[in-house]
């Protein structure tokens, strides 16, 4: 344990320290994931995983790794990720519960920074970092739309995200738990409850996860959608949403009246080229290479339309149940 550990371990003796873990069907990435939380710097108390309901081997092969880490328990209630959540905070008693998502991949150093913030009384939730890891161009051009880059992360308060947040128990009861009627974006919900609540997020941006990309561009387009499905389910109206809306339907209305007056036609073609431009302006110094002329325009218009269509689909949802 390096001295970052045993300084953690020193001040949170007293504050026993949880890490809970929902799976669904990661078969694939399970046992890498477990290691990386074995091989923590800090110890937890203990390490609560809630499988969903997996219909892979993900269950048996988390029992397994258990045998052999006795701080590691694990449960099944098939459920979605709150209910998982809640199953898992409500089966620990430890005062501080350090919250990460199968899919990523914690540092060595995750758990004691995630928890080194504790030590001011001040403190109640805190926001940790994630960074993406790329296996190819695709999914180096998907993560700047994907996650907060480096040099936004600090310009406003860093909202927690469950790849890598930590809170005292009694923040996670005054919000009266992660919402079980929400299946997609629970977490960002679960943030702004807590910000409505009157709590601030303190960011440590060390204790980092790394997260795993989706891997082609329809894995991507279901993501997007699945986001703002959650965002409307959760009453949440992002302003950039309603901007995405209006530019929609402007740039369609002079699309069609195009079909009729053919002045309008080198109008449509310079604003798709201005489109294009600014996709590949705001994220190619995150990527560098010269494949993202080609991605970065295609993931843009996919995880737009995808962002409509989550859109409309969470609002019809709420209109009828």
């Amino acid at each position: 344990m390096d001295q970052i550990g045993v300084d953690i371990q020193i001040t949170m003796d007293t504050k026993k320290v949880a890490v809970i873990v929902t799976v669904y069907n990661e078969a694939p990435t399970l046992i890498p994931f477990l290691e990386a939380l074995k091989k923590q710097t800090f110890s937890a108390k203990e390490v609560i995983l809630v499988d969903g309901g997996s219909t892979d081997d993900t269950l048996l092969l988390a029992q397994k790794f258990s045998r052999n880490w006795k701080t590691l328990k694990v449960y099944h209630q098939p459920g979605n990720r709150s209910v998982g959540r809640n199953f898992a905070i409500a089966h620990t008693q430890c005062q501080i519960i350090a919250i990460t998502d199968a899919g990523c991949l914690p540092h060595s150093d995750w758990l004691a920074q995630i928890i080194k913030p504790f030590s001011s009384p001040e403190t109640k939730v805190v926001s940790g970092y994630y960074e993406g890891r790329w296996n190819n161009i695709f999914q180096k051009c998907l993560i700047p739309f994907v996650l907060v880059m480096p040099n936004k992360a600090e310009k406003t308060e860093f909202y927690p995200s469950t790849r890598s947040m930590a809170l005292y128990r009694s923040a996670w009861l005054a919000a009266g738990g992660f919402n079980t009627n929400l299946s997609h974006n629970e977490d960002y919900a679960f943030a702004h409850r807590l910000k409505r609540l009157g709590y601030d997020f303190t960011f440590a941006k060390s204790a980092i996860v790394t997260w795993l990309p989706r891997k082609n561009l329809k894995q991507a387009a279901w993501m997007f959608m699945r986001f703002a499905i959650g965002d409307i389910q959760a009453g949440i109206l992002r302003p950039q949403v309603k901007r995405l809306a209006i530019r929609f339907l402007s740039f369609m209305f002079l699309f069609f009246l195009s079909f009729q007056l053919s002045f309008i036609i080198p109008i449509v073609i310079l604003l798709s080229l201005i489109y294009i431009i600014v996709s590949i302006f705001k994220n190619y110094r995150y990527v560098r290479d010269i494949r993202a002329l080609y991605w970065l325009p295609v993931i843009q218009l996919t995880a737009d339309l995808s962002v409509l269509f989550g859109s409309v689909v969470g609002l019809l949802s709420a209109v009828y149940t």
